[in-house]
């Protein structure tokens, strides 16, 4: 199964459907668009008007691999291996504040965009085997509630500060644990619907197809 998609999100990101809250509709800030063969922030050309080392670098879309924002272990065998030395526990969510915390100081940089990945990515590099259990999508292509609350601290944080997600849904070293095609597919279209809540006027529709993704 090796199937790999990225979503760039126009940081309109996560409804709160995603996390099947009742509050409001968040209003957003940041909206990323394509002109011609031009990234766009806010209908703006990213990097105006500068170059590097002769080269043109306005309108591109220059980011840094981030998949590991939302990490988490669900092997009780391997998640003693990411212990913090301060607690020497796993905490996702610790892990999640630290990065939100980190993205304003990667945005006075001049970082525009990161990817960020539903399923992660290898934390101790191209490794052949993984056996961490690493997916904010369960084997039936459901989301897990506490995966998708964590992108969406994410995902508000770069709205803020101006920055574009782009979304990947699927890594190779944990896509097998979906249990068959039609898992994948459902997976793709779950993602698709929270993703896509807060753009259509059919949000309240979306929003309750959401819910129904969701996994306890």
């Amino acid at each position: 199964m090796r199937l790999y998609i990225k979503l760039i999100v126009s940081v309109i990101g996560l409804s709160s459907a995603v996390v099947a809250s009742a509050e409001p509709i968040k209003p957003r800030h940041t909206e990323v668009s394509i002109k011609q063969d031009a990234f766009h922030i806010n209908s703006q050309p990213t990097y105006k008007g500068r170059n590097w080392n002769g080269h043109k670098i306005e309108g591109l879309l220059l980011n840094s691999r981030m998949v590991q924002g939302i990490f988490d272990d669900l092997n009780p065998e391997t998640v003693k291996l990411w212990a913090y030395p301060d607690t020497k526990k796993w905490d996702p969510d610790r892990n999640t504040r630290e990065f939100v915390a980190a993205m304003s100081e990667w945005r006075k940089h001049g970082l525009l965009a990161f990817t960020i990945n539903l399923q992660g990515g290898s934390p101790q590099g191209y490794s052949k085997d993984q056996p961490w259990h690493n997916s904010a999508i369960a084997e039936d292509g459901s989301l897990r509630k506490e995966y998708m609350a964590r992108l969406e601290m994410i995902l508000d944080k770069a709205d803020e500060l101006g920055m574009v997600a782009i979304v990947g849904i699927f890594y190779f070293g944990q896509d097998q644990r979906l249990k068959d095609e039609e898992a994948v597919k459902r997976a793709v279209d779950n993602n698709r619907l929270a993703l896509r809540a807060r753009l259509s006027q059919r949000a309240d529709r979306d929003q309750q197809r959401v819910r129904r993704s969701l996994r306890p």
